[in-house]
């Protein structure tokens, strides 16, 4: 018999899709305990009650609601209540192939990894999902420097990993400070466990569905920055060959966003920045990295978390003065594109 799992289904406004994504749940084929927890993280859609349906009478299956905070903060409250040895987080619209969990597993216990991701895929409104027959063999490859390169490759997750439930609470859960958690779990992870990866897909998810979160760019983007300072900040052993990877990759991003969407010029502070980053030699302050952030839409378009809205308040009003003068200069402040403001969801 394989090992338990605690399925942590984040949700915010998914009542079209709540039920088929815990039937699938509950129709995991394989030989192991579950448990299920719902998070419904201030729905207006009807989708708490729904979930409050879809659990009644279940011993194993519980439903926290709050307030709305974000995916983030619902992953930890989730987490709070998981018994189980593993953890799936599922959002609140992808639906898992029968055989997910069953094969998680078992790569998980083969390979003595603490995490194991998949691949995801989707579907189109109005298509049943349809998934190929289950992987009868699927090699692990496990990452030898697993920070490095998860940075290094932006990797997120979506809904397609396990995770080693008492490896997940050792390591913090979720990072609080950042509003999407799919940066911050497997850079936690990578702290306290092996990480692996298999090529079989584990989910899919609705392509159509305007409220997910790979319809904001802009606050994956932000939060993927984010995410990796946030890391450096929090572990200052770190060998410079990362930092130096962060610095490329934030100074880069920033200024790719500023100049696409904000009008910039190269002879903004942003491509400045940028230049800079790829010095030989050079390295930028903690203050200087974290102003970057600055690049990205505020308020509407990127949603931050409490202690990170203060912050980078702080930062872009010191920021404020010579982007403007800079814009004034170059005559194009500013223009960014209505379709990149959209407000992002509040789970994805």
């Amino acid at each position: 018999m394989l090992p338990g799992v605690s399925y942590i289904v984040t949700i915010y406004n998914k009542a079209p899709y709540l039920e088929d994504v815990v039937r699938a749940l509950q129709t995991q084929q394989g030989e192991f305990e579950r448990q299920y927890i719902l998070v419904d993280d201030g729905s207006t859609d009807g989708s708490g009650e729904l979930a409050t349906r879809l659990a009644a009478g279940a011993a194993n299956a519980h439903v926290i609601r709050q307030d709305n905070r974000g995916p983030s903060v619902a992953v930890n409250r989730g987490l709070e209540h998981a018994t189980l040895p593993f953890t799936q987080i599922i959002d609140g619209d992808d639906i898992l192939a029968p055989y997910a969990s069953r094969l998680l597993l078992r790569a998980a216990r083969d390979s003595g990894c603490g995490a194991v991701y998949g691949r995801n895929a989707y579907y189109r409104a109005g298509e049943a999902p349809a998934f190929s027959a289950e992987p009868q063999s699927v090699p692990v490859r496990v990452l030898d420097d697993a920070l490095y390169t998860i940075i290094r490759i932006g990797h997120a997750g979506g809904s397609t990993y396990i995770l080693d439930t008492a490896a997940l609470k050792r390591a913090g859960g979720a990072d609080e400070r950042v509003f999407v958690q799919d940066q911050s779990l497997p850079q936690r992870m990578s702290f306290v466990t092996r990480i692996g990866f298999i090529d079989a897909v584990i989910c899919v998810g609705p392509r159509d569905e305007p409220g997910r979160l790979m319809k904001f760019p802009v606050q994956q983007q932000h939060d993927q920055s984010l995410t990796a300072l946030l890391t450096l900040r929090d572990h200052p052993e770190l060998p410079a060959r990362l930092r130096r990877l962060v610095q490329k990759q934030v100074t880069g991003r920033a200024w790719k966003y500023a100049a696409r969407h904000g009008g910039a010029s190269p002879f903004s502070r942003y491509f400045r920045l940028f230049l800079a980053a790829r010095l030989p030699g050079m390295t930028l302050g903690e203050a200087t990295l974290f102003s970057t952030l600055s690049a990205f839409p505020r308020g509407s378009a990127v949603r931050l978390m409490p202690d990170s809205a203060a912050r980078s308040a702080a930062r872009a009003s010191a920021d404020a003065a010579p982007a403007r003068q800079s814009a004034a200069r170059n005559g194009r402040w500013p223009t960014r594109r209505k379709a990149r403001t959209r407000p992002p969801p509040a789970t994805g």
